[in-house]
Formats: structure tokens, C-alpha cells, sequence
């Protein structure tokens, strides 16, 4: 993946963890769909790279965020309160 934007979010664990997010350069697939990878290290099940996939590569852009909020919100972490999104 080439990485174009990467944030780190501090977890309130013990010990103190991160999580990193990683967001991909989109790119067209074979059959003209554009795809944009992307990983969260440091959440339980999200430790490897995934894809969203879209009509254009803005679309693809605006998906992949969508996605990795509701992920990050959505998780037991972030439940927890031991995620802060800030």
C-alpha cells in the first residue's frame, strides 16, 4: 500500500497502546471500479489491510473514511472509553 495519510490515536490501556490508522492511494481495478486501501493496527480483528471500493477515486476517498469511523466508534475500544477519537 502507498500511504498517503496516517493518524494515531492514543488508547487509555495498561500499559498505554496506539491505535494507527493508515489510509492507501486509490487506484482503478481491471474492470474500472476505483479501490482504496486502508488498516487500523491496534484494535482486536482489524490487523490487516482492507479495501472499499467506489465509482471514481473520490468516492473511494470519502467511503474509506466513512468506514474507518464507524469502525473506530464502533469498537469495543472505543466503547470501552478507552479510544478517544479527539
Amino acid at each position: 500500500m502507498y500511504e498517503i495519510a496516517q493518524r494515531t490515536l492514543p488508547l487509555r490501556t495498561d500499559p498505554p497502546a496506539e491505535v494507527t490508522v493508515t489510509i492507501g492511494l486509490p487506484y482503478e481495478e481491471a474492470n474500472g471500479e476505483w479501490s482504496c486501501p486502508y488498516r487500523i493496527d491496534g484494535l482486536d480483528g482489524w490487523e490487516h489491510e482492507r479495501k472499499v471500493t467506489g465509482a471514481d477515486s473520490l468516492q473511494t476517498l470519502e467511503l474509506v473514511l466513512d468506514v474507518v469511523r464507524a469502525a473506530l466508534e464502533g469498537s469495543h475500544e472505543a466503547r470501552e472509553g478507552l479510544l478517544s477519537l479527539d
